[in-house]
């Protein structure tokens, strides 16, 4: 499959989740896929966008800090940075899918890693997505919109994990909890390997 071919694909897995998700996790469900096939054919594009996004916004057009102003990074800095945070979000993923899926049994689901990732990375595409406006200065506030995440995760936990419908809004409580410790965790990481 050629680039154009995979990003209309991906376009249009996206477009689906995000406007049709009771359908759309149901045939995310029913798709056979493996860990390897979710990465090379998703998560890698879309993971890449608020690594560029930030680094070339970043550079261009800076970011404040309190105690500075407006500081644009250095061309190098920022790609250095650019890229630990790239590579460090690939593995975060699948890390806060496993810690789902041990959580799964006690909300009467099934452990079950490969449909925890499944449910990450597609209710991450928002998150994502948004990130592109971490490119214009004045907008970068409305990657508020990635939040849409959280009802995704909510529409999608209880079939992609099997677990009682019931427990829909405690267990995406929960894995909101998840994916904001580990967006700290990385955050944290990518900071003391390349500081900007």
């Amino acid at each position: 499959m050629d680039i154009k071919e995979r990003a209309k694909d991906i376009a249009e897995r996206a477009k689906r989740i995000i406007l049709s998700p009771k359908s759309e996790w149901a045939a995310i469900d029913a798709e056979p896929m493996t860990v390897r096939e979710i990465y090379l054919n998703y998560v890698v594009y879309l993971a890449a966008i608020p690594a560029v996004a930030n680094f070339l916004g970043n550079w261009l057009f800076g970011f404040t800090r309190a105690s500075e102003g407006v500081v644009h990074t250095t061309f190098f800095g920022g790609l250095l940075h650019s890229l630990v945070q790239y590579a460090l979000s690939l593995p975060l993923l699948y890390v806060v899918a496993i810690a789902l899926s041990r959580l799964a049994p006690t909300f009467e689901g099934k452990t079950d890693d490969l449909r925890a990732l499944k449910l990450v990375v597609f209710s991450y595409t928002p998150i994502w997505l948004a990130e592109f406006f971490g490119l214009i200065p004045g907008l970068r506030w409305l990657d508020v919109l990635g939040l849409y995440a959280v009802w995704l995760f909510y529409v999608g936990v209880a079939p992609m994990t099997r677990s009682k419908p019931e427990y829909a809004d405690v267990f995406t409580a929960a894995g909101v909890a998840l994916g904001i410790a580990g967006a700290f965790l990385h955050g944290a990481i990518v900071h003391m390997i390349a500081p900007i």
